[in-house]
């Protein structure tokens, strides 16, 4: 398989414009968000991109994430799109803002098409222990997790490969996935529904269900926010920023270890073309 040649500027540089739209966007629609992970670290310690990493990543209240899931026609015009959920074969829990006029196919066991993107995710607030809200994003990874073995694609030598090492873990999972790949929507129509039992609820505390297990936040610090410079633009980040980094890298200014200064995997990039799977299949 042949893929598209790009250079990790030219990847930044079509996140940067996907990223300026969708601030205005969002704007426009009175639609909030605050930035989350390495873009806020990146903003704090690079101001902007981390220089190995190649994402944008940002936080909306649950209730403004929702309002967004449901302006895709809006979008459409100025050549963006919506992936969720709601797209069949998607495998993350949380939406993106995907460009239509580019190519990703993101992990050879997932052949699934989108654009370049951010990554949007849902904050939902909890008046909880911080146990307790722990445990639920567990169960929330304990539902996910079997729709999204329901929804890869696992080859026949993936199997035959494992067997040959002794792999019984992997053995297990091809194993779950010859069961689960019956009904996908069964383990998907599960996780919505626990998905729903907490949205929409106020409190102190804040999490992205779905994500880092264990890492609490205050609530307060997505909605006391400052703006920073983030390459040529800025991007709104929590006003304690410290605070939040701190909770979720510890000594942050501090750079890893070469061996972990890596870009995130990408199977298949095209930066000036939409191509289906079979397109990408075919190219030589």
């Amino acid at each position: 398989m042949k893929q598209q040649n790009y250079t990790s500027e030219e990847m930044k540089e079509c996140l940067l414009r996907t990223f300026k739209f969708l601030k205005t966007f969002l704007k426009e629609h009175d639609l909030h968000y605050v930035a989350c992970g390495g873009t806020v670290l990146g903003a704090v310690r690079h101001h902007g991109f981390i220089p190995w990493d190649d994402d944008i990543d940002i936080y909306m209240p649950r209730a403004d994430y929702n309002r967004l899931l449901q302006m895709n026609d809006e979008l459409k015009p100025y050549g963006y799109e919506i992936v969720s959920l709601r797209n069949k074969g998607y495998y993350i829990p949380f939406a993106k803002i995907s460009h239509m006029g580019s190519t990703i196919w993101e992990l050879k066991r997932h052949p699934f098409i989108l654009g370049v993107f951010i990554d949007i995710f849902p904050l939902d607030e909890f008046e909880e222990k911080e146990d307790i809200i722990t445990e639920r994003q567990y169960k929330s990874h304990y539902y996910f997790d079997k729709y999204i073995n329901a929804v890869s694609s696992y080859p026949v030598s993936f199997m035959l490969q494992n067997l040959l090492h002794f792999n019984i873990h992997n053995v297990g999972v091809y194993l779950l996935y010859l069961y689960r790949r019956r009904n996908p929507w069964k383990y998907l129509k599960d996780f919505l529904e626990f998905e729903s039992s907490y949205v929409g609820g106020k409190g102190s505390k804040a999490v992205c269900v779905t994500q880092w297990e264990g890492r609490v936040f205050e609530s307060e610090w997505f909605k006391d926010v400052i703006e920073m410079p983030f390459e040529d633009t800025t991007v709104t980040v929590p006003r304690q920023y410290d605070a939040y980094l701190r909770k979720l890298y510890g000594d942050y200014m501090k750079l890893p270890p070469e061996e972990k200064r890596v870009p995130h995997p990408h199977y298949f990039v095209d930066l000036h073309h939409r191509l289906t799977l079979e397109e990408i299949k075919h190219s030589k």
